[in-house]
């Protein structure tokens, strides 16, 4: 079944991360933002039809409710019910140039819990694209891969560039 295999990025840190909370949420967020995706918790989904009673909502939070009037209402309850009972839900929903996708953010040693594989394969099913995004050390190898969620399968699809590779790629440049 195609809906088993999630795409997987391992971003390089420096720093260690071995016990803070939230730490990865917020460097990705950043980086997210920074390659232009408009970025919204994914806990959000569950409060869209809040939104009106508060006043403080932003262009982004009206985006995002335009986004779910544009679905079914059977949609967006799917949505709210994932977010609300599996506790699974990605920690962000991700808007660029008319692509969305959920994001789920961990730390290197974090392993996904079943109840959000469960909600990654769920969000599959409904046609939307899923990445996890995991900050791993700087000597990690692999920097991206499609990872098997109902088995041990692991694809590398990129691996980091060694020393001599940047060097070959730039000596071709030249």
């Amino acid at each position: 079944m195609r809906h088993q295999w999630v795409p997987f990025y391992f971003i390089p840190h420096s720093r260690n991360f071995s016990s803070k909370r939230g730490f990865a949420e917020s460097n990705l967020r950043r980086r997210l933002e920074k390659q232009g995706w408009s970025v919204w918790k994914g806990l959000l989904i569950g409060a869209v039809r809040m939104q009106d009673d508060y006043s403080t909502a932003t262009e982004k939070y009206e985006l995002l409710s335009k986004f779910l009037e544009k679905h079914s209402a059977e949609l967006l309850e799917k949505l709210q019910y994932y977010c609300s009972v599996h506790f699974g839900f990605p920690d962000f929903i991700c808007y660029k140039n008319g692509e969305w996708k959920f994001v789920e953010c961990k730390l290197g040693y974090e392993p996904l819990s079943e109840t959000q594989k469960k909600c990654i394969m769920e969000l599959q099913v409904l046609g939307f694209n899923v990445e996890v995004h995991k900050l791993v050390s700087s000597h990690t190898g692999t920097r991206s891969a499609m990872v098997n969620l109902k088995g041990s399968g692991k694809i590398v699809t990129r691996k980091q560039l060694t020393l001599n590779n940047r060097l070959f790629r730039k000596c071709q440049n030249i």
